[in-house]
């Protein structure tokens, strides 16, 4: 196996995980809806099953996530700013790792202890940074062929940034969920874009 093809295979795993645990996370809070709320309430400071879902959800998936840009780097076809919007990439495995290292309380409130604080902020980068990353790496020359991918890409990230915006905001509070999940869905398919468009096996391709 090579490494375009382990990069691929690593990247479905974390997708069809990522499902896995989104719906065994909803279906073991009490009460959880997918459409109000957060992915980071699954392991909210004090609620049901919060440790499990911390190591058997977040933390599995941000090792998931960095296996598969760490198999890709070597084997992305991007330069100039795609590079720099490849690297950004790492900011998807960094917003589940930080629901590891800092836990929201609670229902996730604006406001609240200092994990919750640090919480909010560092989802502020990794989104922003998600949504830099996708836009960036849609500019490698790899795209050029293919307008509908470039377009969506393009396009998904510049609604990261509104789109977060718009879930946390008190008046769209019954709908955060699903515009949060939303946004999964997109990277989930820009990154598919990315593994079957910028990366193509070769016979010298190293195997590992």
């Amino acid at each position: 196996m090579d490494r375009v093809q382990l990069a691929r295979l690593l990247l479905v795993a974390s997708i069809l995980y990522v499902i896995g645990f989104y719906f065994v996370g909803a279906a073991l809070k009490p009460g959880y809806s997918q459409v109000s709320n957060f992915v980071s309430e699954y392991n909210a400071t004090g609620t049901a099953w919060a440790s499990t879902l911390t190591y058997a959800g977040f933390f599995a998936t941000t090792l998931l996530l960095s296996s598969f840009l760490f198999v890709a780097a070597p084997v992305a076809q991007v330069s100039g700013v795609s590079r720099f919007g490849f690297w950004l990439l790492w900011s998807a495995p960094a917003s589940y790792f930080l629901a590891v290292i800092a836990p929201c309380d609670a229902g996730c409130p604006v406001e609240g202890s200092p994990s919750q604080l640090w919480h909010n902020a560092l989802a502020i980068v990794a989104y922003f940074g998600m949504g830099a990353s996708i836009a960036l790496v849609s500019l490698a020359p790899g795209f050029s062929r293919f307008k509908f991918r470039r377009a969506f890409m393009l396009l998904t990230g510049i609604a990261f940034p509104i789109v977060f915006i718009a879930m946390v905001q008190p008046d769209l509070a019954q709908w955060g969920g699903l515009l949060q999940r939303s946004l999964d869905a997109a990277l989930a398919a820009s990154l598919i874009f990315v593994a079957w468009t910028l990366m193509t096996p070769s016979r010298g391709a190293t195997r590992v």
